[in-house]
C-alpha cells in the first residue's frame, strides 16, 4: 500500500523528475512540464512570506501553498540536484538546448547561467578523480562538457553522438570516481580524464545510466531494454515492447538488499535484484511512469520510494510496503502455461525417441553476397526444423527466427551488423527427421569478428583517383607475426593468413572491399614498424587503429593523417557556424525588440479599456495580431536557425572524433584540445593541421 499520495494536477514530461533538499533539510520534488516550466513541491516548507532581499521572488519564482512554479521559457530537456559547494543545501540544475542554469531555490538566485553551444541532454553531478572538486557533467551533441561550480569549464572531450545520459561511478574499484556515458549511437564509454577505460554496443541509443553499489551500474535503452553492468560483465537484461522511462535502486521488500526498480511507460513498475531479472513486486498505475527518485517525503527519517507518472500522480512508498497486484487474468496465464507444459512433457514420454549417433549439426560462418553468413547443415538422418538466431545489432528485435516451408538439411541466415564491433551469436536450432514428433533442440554459440563486414579481394588495376591521397600512416613496433594475429582474429576468412616467407621482409599487404558501401580499402605494415590505412573513411581508419592498438596494448600512438573531403568539410563547416552565430545574434535582437514593442502595445490596450475608448481597443488589437504574427514567423526561423546549428556543430564534433580516434593517449587528447581551440576560435587551418597530425 503507498504510504502517501498526491497530484500536482499537471503533465510532467518523462524522464524529467528529480528531487533535493534545497533548503539542506526538507525534501522537494522536482518536475518539468511540457510548457517549459519546473515545479517544486515542497510539503513541509511553508512559502517565504517576507521578500526583503528577493526583488525578483514574484517574477522567477511563484508558490501556490506546497508548489512553486519556475518559469524557464524554453524547453526543458534535462534536470539534476547536488551540491557543487560545501553549502548543505543542493542546487537546482537545468538543461536546455542552449544554457544551463544553476539555482539556489531558496535564495531564488542564479548559481550560474552558462551558454552550452552544444547543447545539455543530460546532466549529473559530483566528485571525478581528476578534479578536486564537485563539479556539473553536461552530456551535448557529441560531446561531453564539465563546469565547477562557477560555471567555468574544466573539461571537454568529444563523444559519437548525443550524450544522453551521464553518471558518476567508481569503475575500476580503485576508489576514485570515473565518468560514465551513454549515446545515441547505442555506445556506452567509461573515461578517466583522457583515456578510455572501456566501452560497449548496445542495440539502441541509451537513455538512461544508474550507479550502483558494488562497481554495478543499470542502463536503459530505448527499444525498452533494461540491465544491469557489474565492471565490464552484464549481469543481465529484459525486453520489452514498452519503454522504460526511468531506474532507481531501493530496497523494495525491506530484506536490508537493494532492488532495482523500473518504471515503465505503459503506468508498471517492477523490482528487481541487482544481480538478476527475477521480478520481485510489480504495481500499476493508471498512466506512464514520468519518474522515479528516494527522497524522506514524509520526514521518518527514512526515505520513501516515490513515483510520478506522466499525469501528475505522486505515489509514495516505503521500504517493504510494496506488494505485487495481480494483473487480470494472470493467476489463470499461469496455470494454461504449467498445463501445457505438463502437456508437452507427456508427449514427450510417450513418442518414441530416437537417437542419432555421430556429428548432429555443423555450422561455419563466411562472407557471400554483399553479406555475412551462417551456414547451418544436419547430421545424417536429420533435418533443421527451426533455427533460431539471437544477435544483438544484427536484426531487428535482435532475434531472428528461420522456419522452412519444409524441413531442411542445410540452411542460410544472412548476418549484416550495421557498425564495426565484436558480436556474440546465439544459435538455436530444432533438428529431427521428416515426420518426427519430438524434435531435438542443439545450441551452440559463435562470434563475429569487428570486420567482419569487409572481405579481402585482389590489388584492383585501377585505384580511385580520390583514393590515392587518402589514409593514415602511423608507427607500430611489432614484429610482422602478431600483426597477422590480429588480422586473423578481427576479419572473417575461409583460411588463416600467414606472414610472406618470399623475400618480402615480413611486408603485409591487404585490401579489403567493405560490404555496406563497396568502398575499398588497403592496409599495410612493414618489419620496421610502418603501417599505413589506405581508405576514403576516416571512421574506418579510427576503428582499425583503436582495434590494433587494444590487440597489440599499444598506450601511445600518433599518426599522420590526410582525409581531403573530410577536411574540406570541415573547413565549410566552420564557415558556416560563424554564419549562423551571425544571423543568430541578429535574430535575438529583433526578438527583443518585438517583444518590448508586445509589452507596449498590451499596456496600450489595456489603457484604452481602462477608459472605454473601444476605437483605440480595436487598433491596438489589429496592431497586436500583426506583431505578434511577425514574432512567430521570427520564432520559426530562429528555431530553423538553431536547428542548423546544432547539425554543424555536430559536424564539427564528428571531426573531432576521427581526429581523437587516428590516435592514442596523449596524442589523442592533444589533437581533440587543439581541434577545440581551433573551433572556438574560428581557424579552420588550425582545425585541419590538428585533424592531420594531432
Amino acid at each position: 500500500m503507498a504510504a502517501f499520495s498526491l497530484n500536482l494536477q499537471r503533465k510532467i514530461v518523462p524522464g524529467l523528475v528529480t528531487c533535493g533538499k534545497f533548503d539542506g533539510s526538507h525534501a522537494c520534488l522536482v518536475v518539468a512540464t511540457p510548457a517549459g516550466n519546473i515545479l517544486v513541491h515542497s510539503p513541509h516548507r511553508q512559502p517565504p512570506t517576507n521578500f526583503e532581499g528577493h526583488e525578483n521572488l514574484e517574477r522567477r519564482l511563484e508558490w501556490n501553498g506546497e508548489v512553486a512554479e519556475l518559469q524557464i521559457g524554453r524547453q526543458v530537456i534535462s534536470l539534476c540536484t547536488g551540491r557543487l559547494t560545501d553549502d548543505e543545501r543542493d542546487i537546482l540544475l537545468i538543461g536546455t538546448m542552449t544554457h544551463v542554469l544553476a539555482y539556489q531555490v531558496e535564495e531564488n538566485a542564479d548559481l550560474f547561467y552558462k551558454e552550452m553551444a552544444d547543447g545539455a541532454y543530460s546532466l549529473a553531478v559530483g566528485k571525478l578523480s581528476w578534479l578536486p572538486n564537485n563539479v556539473t557533467i553536461v552530456g551535448g551533441n557529441c560531446s561531453v562538457t564539465v563546469l565547477d561550480s562557477e560555471g567555468t569549464e574544466v573539461y571537454w572531450t568529444v563523444m559519437g553522438d548525443i550524450v544522453r545520459s551521464v553518471a558518476i561511478l567508481d569503475f575500476d574499484g580503485d576508489g576514485e570516481n570515473e565518468l560514465l556515458a551513454g549515446t545515441d549511437d547505442f555506445e556506452i564509454r567509461v573515461l578517466k580524464e583522457n583515456s578510455v577505460l572501456w566501452e560497449t554496443k548496445e542495440t539502441a541509443a541509451v537513455s538512461v545510466l544508474l550507479p550502483l553499489p558494488g562497481r554495478k551500474f543499470a542502463y536503459i535503452v530505448d527499444n525498452g531494454t533494461v540491465g544491469v553492468y557489474e565492471g565490464s560483465q552484464r549481469l543481465w537484461r529484459v525486453k520489452s515492447k514498452h519503454k522504460v522511462v526511468a531506474v532507481r535502486s531501493y530496497d523494495v521488500n525491506g530484506d536490508g538488499a537493494m532492488e532495482l526498480v523500473a518504471g515503465w511507460g505503459n503506468g508498471k513498475v517492477d523490482a528487481r535484484p541487482h544481480n538478476n531479472g527475477d521480478v520481485l513486486f510489480k504495481i500499476q498505475l493508471a498512466s506512464g511512469i514520468a519518474g522515479i527518485v528516494e527522497a524522506d517525503y514524509r520526514r521518518t527519517g527514512r526515505p520513501d520510494l516515490v513515483i510520478v507518472s506522466a499525469n501528475g500522480e505522486v505515489r509514495g512508498y516505503a521500504a517493504g510496503s510494496i506488494v505485487e497486484i495481480p494483473e487480470p487474468g494472470e493467476m489463470l496465464r499461469k496455470l494454461m502455461a504449467k498445463k501445457h507444459s505438463l502437456q508437452l512433457e507427456l508427449r514427450q514420454r510417450a513418442a518414441s525417441l530416437q537417437t542419432y549417433l555421430g556429428t548432429k549439426l555443423m555450422a561455419s560462418i563466411f562472407t557471400s553476397r554483399g553479406a555475412a553468413r551462417l551456414a547451418l547443415a544436419a547430421g545424417p538422418g536429420l533435418l533443421i526444423h527451426t533455427a533460431t538466431v539471437f544477435a544483438e545489432g544484427v536484426f531487428e528485435g535482435e532475434t531472428l527466427v528461420s522456419h522452412p516451408a519444409q524441413p531442411q538439411g542445410e540452411l542460410e541466415i544472412e548476418l549484416k551488423p550495421s557498425k564495426n564491433m565484436l558480436i556474440d551469436i546465439h544459435v538455436n536450432v530444432n533438428l529431427g527427421s521428416l515426420d518426427a514428433e519430438v524434435l531435438q533442440v542443439v545450441e551452440l554459440s559463435r562470434q563475429l569478428p569487428i570486420f567482419c563486414m569487409y572481405e579481402i579481394i585482389s590489388p584492383p588495376d585501377v585505384l580511385p583517383e580520390t583514393l590515392k591521397s587518402c589514409g593514415v600512416v602511423f608507427e607500430i613496433a611489432e614484429r610482422p607475426k602478431r600483426v597477422i594475429m590480429w588480422l586473423n582474429q578481427c576479419l572473417l576468412l575461409t583460411e588463416e593468413l600467414l606472414v610472406a616467407e618470399d623475400g618480402s621482409n615480413g611486408f603485409i599487404e591487404i585490401w579489403l572491399r567493405g560490404m555496406r558501401d563497396d568502398k575499398i580499402h588497403c592496409f599495410r605494415a612493414s618489419a620496421t614498424g610502418r603501417a599505413s590505412i589506405q581508405t576514403e573513411d576516416p571512421n574506418f581508419a579510427g576503428d582499425i587503429v583503436q582495434s590494433l592498438a587494444t590487440y597489440l596494448g599499444i598506450q601511445e600512438l600518433s599518426s599522420e593523417a590526410r582525409f581531403p573531403a573530410e577536411e574540406l568539410k570541415l573547413s565549410s563547416a566552420l564557415e558556416r557556424i560563424k554564419d549562423l552565430r551571425e544571423v543568430e545574434a541578429r535574430l535575438q535582437a529583433d526578438a527583443a525588440g518585438s517583444s518590448a514593442l508586445l509589452k507596449n502595445l498590451v499596456i496600450r490596450l489595456e489603457d484604452a479599456r481602462i477608459l472605454e475608448d473601444a476605437e483605440g481597443m480595436r487598433r491596438r488589437l489589429v496592431q497586436l495580431k500583426t506583431v505578434n504574427g511577425d514574432v512567430m514567423r521570427e520564432h520559426e526561423i530562429r528555431m530553423s536557425s538553431t536547428r542548423e546549428i546544432s547539425i554543424t556543430l555536430k559536424e564539427l564534433n564528428m571531426g573531432v572524433r576521427y581526429a581523437s580516434r587516428l590516435r592514442v593517449g596523449r596524442a589523442s587528447t592533444s589533437a581533440v584540445s587543439r581541434c577545440r581551440n581551433a573551433i572556438k576560435n574560428g581557424d579552420p587551418r588550425t582545425l585541419i593541421q590538428a585533424l592531420q597530425s594531432g
